[in-house]
């Protein structure tokens, strides 16, 4: 990073800060610089299969270098606890994908792109963590190992985010879990950022019934897909009804939902969609939707991030995905909240194929405010 560009940075985590008004003890101004503007490594070390092959094949230090030359910060790197983690010695990382692991964070690191390490799991995972106390004991220990072997890495380029998208369905739960995630992360690294979100998938509604944590050096991060009846058209996974959306527009036009209800062939999806029409999703609700985050931040002095957003991009009109990922992300810088875009290569992905075609879409970037490559 050179001068003027790392000056600039600065100037943008004085902003950051505002987000929540973090106290000069709390998180580190250059750190929240770091956490301006990134996007996520889905299908790596997570939500795929582990093999040497792919561990180690999956993403090239030049395409790092690029995402770094378009002006972003930083990576968000999705771990898969059970690359590492085994529950019957939960204090002992696996010695062979580790070192696979350590490749690959220094890839990154060495493009000049700081980066998030965050527990990713399977849905069964996050399960047995709402009910079960000693497979959160087990995690427990695990993080705390994870943390000590990390925090030999420089803290104002590695973060540590304690779990994606908790859906216990039961906030005290989640913020007694988290609470014990964030004590054993912090006992490990003691100088790192660490970063925590709400119940209900890191949901706004989640992040505004927490209750921050004593330790200042904690960052609070929500994801922010709505409308899903937009962002989540054509989807074959999550909610049944995802599937069945064609043609929903954004922002919300009569003429356009009426289009789209005439090719929805299940009663349903089509009543959904009908309601959608109702709603008056737009720019104007992004932003007041940001503004419950905003306000939750600025109550408890906490600085806020917002490290998943984007459109499923199979039969979304590109033009509409475009002007979604314009107000949002104009929004979030608006109130000073750093962000990162899911995803770099898979259904949502800033590139042009996230199979064949690794190039970065140029339509994309300028929707995210970023240089052409």
């Amino acid at each position: 990073m050179n001068r003027r560009t790392f000056i600039q940075f600065a100037a943008a985590a004085a902003s950051l800060s505002l987000a929540g008004c973090a106290a000069p003890d709390g998180v580190p101004a250059e750190r929240l610089a770091r956490l301006a503007r990134g996007v996520n490594m889905s299908h790596w070390f997570a939500q795929a299969p582990f093999s040497r092959a792919t561990l180690q094949s999956r993403h090239t230090a030049e395409e790092f270098r690029a995402l770094r030359r378009v002006g972003l910060t930083h990576v968000r790197f999705p771990l898969d606890p059970y690359v590492l983690f085994s529950e019957r010695n939960p204090e002992r990382l696996d010695p062979d994908r580790l070192p696979l692991l350590d490749a690959a964070l220094d890839m990154i690191l060495q493009a000049d792109l700081a980066v998030i390490v965050e527990l990713h799991p399977e849905d069964r995972f996050v399960d047995r963590l709402a009910t079960d106390d000693g497979f959160v004991d087990a995690v427990v220990q695990f993080w705390r190992a994870l943390a000590t072997h990390l925090s030999a890495r420089d803290p104002g380029m590695l973060f540590l985010e304690a779990l994606n998208e908790a859906h216990f369905d039961n906030p005290p739960r989640w913020e007694a879990v988290l609470r014990r995630f964030l004590a054993a992360m912090r006992d490990g690294a003691p100088r790192h950022t660490l970063i925590a979100s709400g119940d209900g998938w890191a949901s706004i509604d989640g992040l505004v019934q927490l209750t921050p944590v004593a330790d200042r050096n904690v960052v609070y991060n929500f994801h922010f897909y709505e409308p899903f009846e937009f962002t989540h058209q054509g989807a074959t996974w999550g909610y049944e009804m995802w599937r069945h959306y064609r043609g929903v527009p954004y922002p919300v036009d009569a003429e356009r939902i009426a289009a789209a209800l005439a090719i929805i062939d299940n009663p349903r999806a089509r009543e959904e969609i009908r309601f959608y029409g109702l709603s008056g999703w737009g720019a104007a609700r992004i932003r007041q939707r940001l503004d419950q985050a905003a306000a939750w931040g600025a109550q408890h002095n906490a600085p806020l991030t917002c490290n998943e957003f984007g459109v499923y991009r199979l039969i979304t009109a590109p033009a509409d995905r475009i002007a979604w990922l314009t107000d949002v992300r104009t929004a979030l810088e608006e109130r000073r909240m750093g962000w990162a875009m899911w995803d770099y290569a898979g259904g949502f992905s800033l590139t042009r194929d996230g199979t064949n075609d690794r190039s970065l879409d140029e339509e994309t970037l300028r929707a995210l405010g970023l240089s052409a490559p």
